[in-house]
Protein backbone atom coordinates (compact mmCIF):
# COMPACT_ATOMS: atom_id res chain seq x y z
CA UNK A 1 0.00 0.00 0.00
CA UNK A 2 1.39 3.46 -0.95
CA UNK A 3 1.45 6.53 1.42
CA UNK A 4 -1.40 8.12 0.12
CA UNK A 5 -3.45 5.30 -0.01
CA UNK A 6 -2.47 4.74 3.61
CA UNK A 7 -3.46 7.96 4.31
CA UNK A 8 -6.63 7.88 3.32
CA UNK A 9 -7.40 4.57 5.28
CA UNK A 10 -6.36 6.39 8.05
CA UNK A 11 -8.47 9.06 7.82
CA UNK A 12 -11.64 6.55 6.91
CA UNK A 13 -10.66 4.69 10.36
CA UNK A 14 -10.26 8.14 12.23
CA UNK A 15 -13.99 8.84 10.88
CA UNK A 16 -15.27 5.66 12.20
CA UNK A 17 -13.84 7.01 15.47
CA UNK A 18 -14.91 10.30 15.53
CA UNK A 19 -18.83 8.37 14.85
CA UNK A 20 -17.78 5.71 17.72
CA UNK A 21 -17.58 8.76 20.13
CA UNK A 22 -21.03 10.22 19.63
CA UNK A 23 -22.81 6.80 19.91
CA UNK A 24 -20.94 5.94 23.38
CA UNK A 25 -21.91 9.44 24.72
CA UNK A 26 -25.89 8.88 23.73
CA UNK A 27 -25.29 4.81 24.91
CA UNK A 28 -23.75 6.34 28.53
CA UNK A 29 -26.26 8.45 29.25
CA UNK A 30 -28.50 5.46 28.97
CA UNK A 31 -26.77 3.72 31.42
CA UNK A 32 -26.58 6.53 33.68
CA UNK A 33 -30.23 6.99 33.64
CA UNK A 34 -30.47 9.93 32.88
CA UNK A 35 -32.14 9.05 29.06
CA UNK A 36 -35.03 7.13 31.49
CA UNK A 37 -36.58 10.26 32.52
CA UNK A 38 -39.62 12.33 31.43
CA UNK A 39 -38.50 16.23 30.83
CA UNK A 40 -40.92 16.37 33.97
CA UNK A 41 -38.28 14.38 35.95
CA UNK A 42 -35.01 15.87 34.16
CA UNK A 43 -36.16 19.44 35.43
CA UNK A 44 -36.89 18.65 38.64
CA UNK A 45 -33.61 16.61 39.28
CA UNK A 46 -31.40 18.49 37.10
CA UNK A 47 -29.55 21.78 37.30
CA UNK A 48 -29.31 24.21 34.92
CA UNK A 49 -25.84 23.48 33.59
CA UNK A 50 -27.00 19.75 33.19
CA UNK A 51 -30.65 20.43 31.37
CA UNK A 52 -28.93 22.73 28.69
CA UNK A 53 -26.25 19.90 28.12
CA UNK A 54 -29.40 17.37 27.63
CA UNK A 55 -31.40 19.51 25.40
CA UNK A 56 -27.80 19.70 23.07
CA UNK A 57 -27.28 16.23 22.92
CA UNK A 58 -30.42 15.56 21.97
CA UNK A 59 -30.19 18.71 19.25
CA UNK A 60 -26.77 18.17 17.76
CA UNK A 61 -25.68 14.16 18.75
CA UNK A 62 -28.27 12.00 19.63
CA UNK A 63 -29.65 9.83 16.36
CA UNK A 64 -27.35 11.94 14.52
CA UNK A 65 -24.14 10.11 15.37
CA UNK A 66 -25.68 6.96 14.94
CA UNK A 67 -26.88 7.41 11.51
CA UNK A 68 -23.32 9.25 11.09
CA UNK A 69 -22.37 5.51 12.37
CA UNK A 70 -24.63 3.39 10.38
CA UNK A 71 -23.26 5.50 6.60
CA UNK A 72 -19.80 4.56 7.84
CA UNK A 73 -21.24 0.72 8.40
CA UNK A 74 -22.46 0.88 4.93
CA UNK A 75 -19.35 2.35 3.54
CA UNK A 76 -16.78 -0.60 5.24
CA UNK A 77 -19.17 -2.91 3.72
CA UNK A 78 -18.69 -1.53 0.55
CA UNK A 79 -14.90 -2.17 0.47
CA UNK A 80 -15.56 -5.55 1.82
CA UNK A 81 -18.14 -6.50 -1.10
CA UNK A 82 -15.55 -4.88 -3.56
CA UNK A 83 -13.18 -7.91 -2.68
CA UNK A 84 -15.80 -10.53 -1.95
CA UNK A 85 -17.88 -9.96 -5.34
CA UNK A 86 -15.31 -11.86 -6.86
CA UNK A 87 -15.10 -14.75 -4.65
CA UNK A 88 -16.20 -17.64 -5.33
CA UNK A 89 -18.77 -18.23 -2.01
CA UNK A 90 -18.92 -14.27 -1.94
CA UNK A 91 -22.67 -14.37 -0.67
CA UNK A 92 -22.73 -17.39 1.31
CA UNK A 93 -19.50 -15.41 3.27
CA UNK A 94 -21.37 -12.23 3.11
CA UNK A 95 -24.34 -13.81 4.57
CA UNK A 96 -22.27 -15.99 7.41
CA UNK A 97 -20.55 -12.77 8.41
CA UNK A 98 -24.26 -10.92 8.97
CA UNK A 99 -25.23 -14.13 10.89
CA UNK A 100 -22.54 -13.63 13.34
CA UNK A 101 -23.11 -9.94 13.73
CA UNK A 102 -26.52 -10.89 14.45
CA UNK A 103 -25.42 -13.50 17.63
CA UNK A 104 -23.08 -10.91 18.66
CA UNK A 105 -25.87 -8.41 18.94
CA UNK A 106 -28.26 -10.53 20.54
CA UNK A 107 -25.32 -11.48 23.35
CA UNK A 108 -25.05 -7.94 23.58
CA UNK A 109 -28.73 -6.84 24.07
CA UNK A 110 -29.55 -9.28 26.98
CA UNK A 111 -26.21 -9.31 28.56
CA UNK A 112 -24.73 -5.61 28.06
CA UNK A 113 -27.15 -3.66 26.50
CA UNK A 114 -30.79 -3.87 25.54
CA UNK A 115 -30.64 -0.80 23.04
CA UNK A 116 -28.42 -3.24 20.80
CA UNK A 117 -27.82 -2.01 17.36
CA UNK A 118 -25.69 -4.59 15.64
CA UNK A 119 -28.91 -7.25 15.23
CA UNK A 120 -30.75 -4.42 13.03
CA UNK A 121 -27.39 -3.68 11.17
CA UNK A 122 -27.19 -7.57 10.46
CA UNK A 123 -30.63 -7.97 9.11
CA UNK A 124 -30.55 -4.24 7.14
CA UNK A 125 -27.09 -5.72 6.08
CA UNK A 126 -28.79 -8.61 3.71
CA UNK A 127 -29.54 -5.52 1.37
CA UNK A 128 -25.92 -4.64 0.92
CA UNK A 129 -25.14 -7.41 -1.54
CA UNK A 130 -28.07 -7.03 -3.82
CA UNK A 131 -27.68 -3.11 -3.88
CA UNK A 132 -23.93 -3.25 -4.50
CA UNK A 133 -24.27 -4.78 -8.01
CA UNK A 134 -26.68 -1.76 -8.81
CA UNK A 135 -25.48 1.70 -10.67
CA UNK A 136 -24.57 4.24 -7.71
CA UNK A 137 -27.16 6.56 -9.35
CA UNK A 138 -29.83 3.53 -8.72
CA UNK A 139 -27.84 2.95 -5.11
CA UNK A 140 -28.56 6.77 -4.59
CA UNK A 141 -32.25 6.80 -5.41
CA UNK A 142 -33.32 4.07 -3.84
CA UNK A 143 -31.14 5.37 -0.45
CA UNK A 144 -32.93 8.67 -0.46
CA UNK A 145 -36.53 7.05 -1.12
CA UNK A 146 -35.85 5.34 1.59
CA UNK A 147 -34.94 7.58 4.05
CA UNK A 148 -38.10 9.62 2.67
CA UNK A 149 -40.16 7.24 2.69
CA UNK A 150 -39.34 6.65 6.78
CA UNK A 151 -42.08 9.40 8.03
CA UNK A 152 -44.46 9.46 5.55
CA UNK A 153 -45.01 5.61 6.73
CA UNK A 154 -44.79 6.91 10.07
CA UNK A 155 -47.83 9.09 8.94
CA UNK A 156 -50.07 6.49 7.26
CA UNK A 157 -49.89 4.33 9.69
CA UNK A 158 -50.79 6.37 12.30
CA UNK A 159 -48.00 6.54 14.38
CA UNK A 160 -46.99 9.36 16.81
CA UNK A 161 -43.98 11.92 16.18
CA UNK A 162 -40.69 9.83 17.35
CA UNK A 163 -39.87 9.44 20.64
CA UNK A 164 -37.05 8.23 22.76
CA UNK A 165 -37.56 4.65 23.19
CA UNK A 166 -35.86 4.90 26.93
CA UNK A 167 -38.14 7.47 28.00
CA UNK A 168 -40.28 6.46 30.72
CA UNK A 169 -39.09 3.62 31.91
CA UNK A 170 -38.39 4.91 34.61
CA UNK A 171 -38.32 1.25 36.07
CA UNK A 172 -35.61 0.40 35.05
CA UNK A 173 -33.21 2.74 37.26
CA UNK A 174 -34.27 0.68 40.11
CA UNK A 175 -33.37 -2.43 38.29
CA UNK A 176 -29.93 -1.97 37.00
CA UNK A 177 -29.35 -0.61 40.67
CA UNK A 178 -29.80 -3.83 41.92
CA UNK A 179 -26.29 -5.84 42.52
CA UNK A 180 -27.72 -9.02 41.32
CA UNK A 181 -26.60 -9.56 37.56
CA UNK A 182 -29.79 -11.68 36.48
CA UNK A 183 -31.69 -8.58 37.83
CA UNK A 184 -29.87 -6.68 34.93
CA UNK A 185 -30.59 -9.39 32.22
CA UNK A 186 -34.41 -9.84 33.16
CA UNK A 187 -34.67 -6.08 32.81
CA UNK A 188 -32.57 -6.26 29.43
CA UNK A 189 -35.27 -8.35 28.05
CA UNK A 190 -37.76 -6.22 29.35
CA UNK A 191 -36.70 -3.36 27.99
CA UNK A 192 -35.93 -5.18 24.67
CA UNK A 193 -39.65 -6.99 24.76
CA UNK A 194 -41.25 -3.45 25.63
CA UNK A 195 -39.28 -1.04 23.95
CA UNK A 196 -41.90 -0.04 21.00
CA UNK A 197 -44.67 1.01 23.82
CA UNK A 198 -45.06 4.43 23.04
CA UNK A 199 -41.80 4.40 20.50
CA UNK A 200 -43.55 2.53 17.25
CA UNK A 201 -42.74 5.56 15.43
CA UNK A 202 -39.33 6.02 16.12
CA UNK A 203 -38.43 2.50 15.65
CA UNK A 204 -40.75 2.71 11.95
CA UNK A 205 -38.49 5.64 11.58
CA UNK A 206 -34.75 4.05 12.48
CA UNK A 207 -36.18 1.37 9.97
CA UNK A 208 -36.17 2.95 6.97
CA UNK A 209 -33.29 5.73 7.83
CA UNK A 210 -30.61 2.98 8.90
CA UNK A 211 -31.54 1.29 5.74
CA UNK A 212 -30.87 4.36 3.63
CA UNK A 213 -27.93 5.40 5.51
CA UNK A 214 -26.89 1.74 4.43
CA UNK A 215 -27.18 2.29 0.63
CA UNK A 216 -25.62 6.46 0.68
CA UNK A 217 -22.34 4.54 2.52
CA UNK A 218 -22.43 1.69 0.07
CA UNK A 219 -23.01 4.54 -3.01
CA UNK A 220 -20.12 6.74 -1.62
CA UNK A 221 -17.70 3.76 -1.43
CA UNK A 222 -18.99 2.60 -4.81
CA UNK A 223 -17.69 5.93 -6.52
CA UNK A 224 -14.45 6.51 -4.75
CA UNK A 225 -15.75 10.00 -2.65
CA UNK A 226 -12.87 9.44 0.01
CA UNK A 227 -10.10 9.59 -2.70
CA UNK A 228 -11.05 13.03 -3.82
CA UNK A 229 -11.64 14.73 -0.31
CA UNK A 230 -8.50 16.71 -0.30
CA UNK A 231 -9.42 17.94 -3.51
CA UNK A 232 -12.64 19.01 -2.55
CA UNK A 233 -12.16 20.15 0.38
CA UNK A 234 -13.86 23.45 0.45
CA UNK A 235 -17.16 22.18 -1.33
CA UNK A 236 -17.57 19.87 1.00
CA UNK A 237 -17.24 21.89 3.69
CA UNK A 238 -19.96 24.39 2.61
CA UNK A 239 -21.81 21.71 1.89
CA UNK A 240 -21.45 19.86 4.69
CA UNK A 241 -22.16 23.26 6.88
CA UNK A 242 -25.20 24.25 5.22
CA UNK A 243 -26.84 20.64 5.59
CA UNK A 244 -25.84 20.98 9.29
CA UNK A 245 -27.95 24.16 9.37
CA UNK A 246 -30.59 22.87 7.67
CA UNK A 247 -31.12 19.64 9.66
CA UNK A 248 -30.65 22.00 12.74
CA UNK A 249 -33.03 24.10 12.29
CA UNK A 250 -35.56 21.31 11.28
CA UNK A 251 -34.67 19.92 14.57
CA UNK A 252 -35.46 23.43 16.21
CA UNK A 253 -39.04 23.44 14.36
CA UNK A 254 -39.84 19.97 15.45
CA UNK A 255 -38.98 20.05 19.17
CA UNK A 256 -40.55 23.73 19.95
CA UNK A 257 -42.71 24.89 17.20
CA UNK A 258 -44.26 22.04 14.54
CA UNK A 259 -47.14 19.74 16.17
CA UNK A 260 -45.90 15.96 16.10
CA UNK A 261 -48.39 14.54 13.24
CA UNK A 262 -49.56 15.54 9.76
CA UNK A 263 -47.12 16.72 7.10
CA UNK A 264 -44.68 17.41 10.06
CA UNK A 265 -43.45 14.34 10.58
CA UNK A 266 -40.88 15.24 7.44
CA UNK A 267 -39.26 17.07 10.29
CA UNK A 268 -37.78 13.78 11.63
CA UNK A 269 -35.29 14.05 8.53
CA UNK A 270 -33.23 16.36 10.40
CA UNK A 271 -31.15 13.54 11.65
CA UNK A 272 -30.17 11.93 8.38
CA UNK A 273 -30.09 15.59 7.01
CA UNK A 274 -27.36 16.53 10.22
CA UNK A 275 -25.34 13.37 10.02
CA UNK A 276 -24.55 14.13 6.18
CA UNK A 277 -23.24 17.64 7.13
CA UNK A 278 -21.29 16.11 9.56
CA UNK A 279 -19.76 13.66 7.45
CA UNK A 280 -18.77 16.19 4.96
CA UNK A 281 -17.28 18.54 7.58
CA UNK A 282 -15.26 16.00 9.18
CA UNK A 283 -14.16 14.31 6.17
CA UNK A 284 -13.17 17.46 5.21
CA UNK A 285 -11.31 18.30 7.96
CA UNK A 286 -9.63 15.06 8.44
CA UNK A 287 -8.35 15.50 4.83
CA UNK A 288 -6.33 18.49 5.29
CA UNK A 289 -2.79 18.09 5.89
CA UNK A 290 -2.17 19.67 9.16
CA UNK A 291 -5.10 17.08 10.45
CA UNK A 292 -2.38 13.84 9.30
CA UNK A 293 -1.70 13.54 13.66
CA UNK A 294 -5.39 13.34 14.54
CA UNK A 295 -6.22 10.71 11.80
CA UNK A 296 -3.10 8.44 13.17
CA UNK A 297 -4.48 9.13 16.46
CA UNK A 298 -8.14 8.30 16.24
CA UNK A 299 -7.21 5.48 13.68
CA UNK A 300 -6.63 2.40 15.89
CA UNK A 301 -10.22 2.44 17.53
CA UNK A 302 -11.57 3.24 14.02
CA UNK A 303 -10.07 0.01 12.98
CA UNK A 304 -12.07 -1.88 16.08
CA UNK A 305 -15.38 -0.26 16.28
CA UNK A 306 -17.20 -3.21 17.27
CA UNK A 307 -14.87 -3.79 20.32
CA UNK A 308 -15.13 -0.12 21.02
CA UNK A 309 -18.98 -0.31 20.79
CA UNK A 310 -19.25 -3.48 22.84
CA UNK A 311 -16.36 -2.60 25.51
CA UNK A 312 -18.59 0.82 26.17
CA UNK A 313 -21.69 -1.49 27.54
CA UNK A 314 -18.97 -3.37 29.72
CA UNK A 315 -17.47 -0.23 31.25
CA UNK A 316 -21.33 1.35 31.01
CA UNK A 317 -22.58 -1.53 33.60
CA UNK A 318 -19.59 -1.41 35.48
CA UNK A 319 -20.10 2.68 36.38
CA UNK A 320 -23.35 2.96 36.80
CA UNK A 321 -25.31 -0.72 37.43
CA UNK A 322 -25.38 -1.92 40.94
CA UNK A 323 -23.26 -4.92 40.58
CA UNK A 324 -20.32 -2.46 39.59
CA UNK A 325 -19.74 1.18 41.07
CA UNK A 326 -23.31 1.49 41.17
CA UNK A 327 -24.03 5.58 40.16
CA UNK A 328 -26.87 4.90 38.14
CA UNK A 329 -29.19 8.24 38.56
CA UNK A 330 -26.48 9.63 40.68
CA UNK A 331 -24.90 11.59 37.77
CA UNK A 332 -25.85 14.92 35.78
CA UNK A 333 -25.37 15.14 32.13
CA UNK A 334 -21.98 17.15 32.33
CA UNK A 335 -20.73 14.28 34.87
CA UNK A 336 -21.67 11.23 32.52
CA UNK A 337 -20.28 13.77 29.46
CA UNK A 338 -16.24 13.78 31.16
CA UNK A 339 -17.09 10.31 32.22
CA UNK A 340 -17.68 9.51 27.93
CA UNK A 341 -14.79 12.04 26.92
CA UNK A 342 -12.22 9.80 29.61
CA UNK A 343 -13.45 6.33 28.54
CA UNK A 344 -13.52 7.39 24.91
CA UNK A 345 -9.50 8.18 25.62
CA UNK A 346 -8.91 5.05 27.26
CA UNK A 347 -10.35 2.86 24.57
CA UNK A 348 -8.25 5.15 22.13
CA UNK A 349 -5.46 4.03 24.40
CA UNK A 350 -6.32 0.55 24.53
CA UNK A 351 -6.89 -0.06 20.86
CA UNK A 352 -2.94 1.62 20.40
CA UNK A 353 -1.66 -1.00 22.53
CA UNK A 354 -3.85 -4.04 20.96
CA UNK A 355 -2.85 -3.00 17.55
CA UNK A 356 0.47 -3.20 18.56
CA UNK A 357 0.55 -6.48 19.24
CA UNK A 358 -2.29 -7.87 17.10
CA UNK A 359 -3.42 -7.27 13.35
CA UNK A 360 -6.96 -6.68 14.78
CA UNK A 361 -9.23 -5.87 17.77
CA UNK A 362 -10.45 -8.98 20.13
CA UNK A 363 -14.04 -8.58 18.85
CA UNK A 364 -13.18 -7.95 15.51
CA UNK A 365 -11.21 -11.68 15.70
CA UNK A 366 -13.94 -13.05 17.34
CA UNK A 367 -16.19 -11.88 14.19
CA UNK A 368 -14.14 -12.82 12.07
CA UNK A 369 -13.53 -16.23 13.04
CA UNK A 370 -16.86 -17.24 13.50
CA UNK A 371 -17.51 -16.47 10.32
CA UNK A 372 -14.72 -18.60 8.67
CA UNK A 373 -15.69 -21.24 11.01
CA UNK A 374 -16.80 -24.41 7.93
CA UNK A 375 -18.29 -27.38 8.94
CA UNK A 376 -17.30 -30.06 6.07
CA UNK A 377 -18.85 -33.12 6.20
CA UNK A 378 -16.18 -36.21 6.41
CA UNK A 379 -15.73 -39.95 6.76
CA UNK A 380 -14.27 -38.84 10.43
CA UNK A 381 -17.51 -36.57 10.83
CA UNK A 382 -17.65 -32.63 10.81
CA UNK A 383 -14.11 -30.97 11.43
CA UNK A 384 -14.31 -26.89 11.68
CA UNK A 385 -11.49 -25.08 9.64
Amino acid sequence: MDDQAACRLAMFDALRAVALAGVIVMNLMTFSGIAYLTPEMRAELLGAADQITWVILRLLVDEKALSVFSFMFGFSFSMILRKALSAQDATARFVRRLLVLFLIGLFNAFFLFWADILMSYALLGLILPLAARLPISWITGLALSLMISGPAVMALGGHGGPTPVPMGHVESLEAYASPNVTDTVQQNWTMIANASQGADGTLVLRFFQLAGLFLLGLAAGKSGLFTTLAAKRAKLQRLGLGFVLTGLTMALIARYLAPSDGVWVMLSLNSPVMAIGYIMLIGSALAHPSAAWLCRFLAPLGRMTLTGYLMTAICGQMLFYGWGLGLIGQVGTLGVLAMAAALYLVLILFAWIWLRYFAIGPWEWFWRYLTNIRLTASAGGSVAR
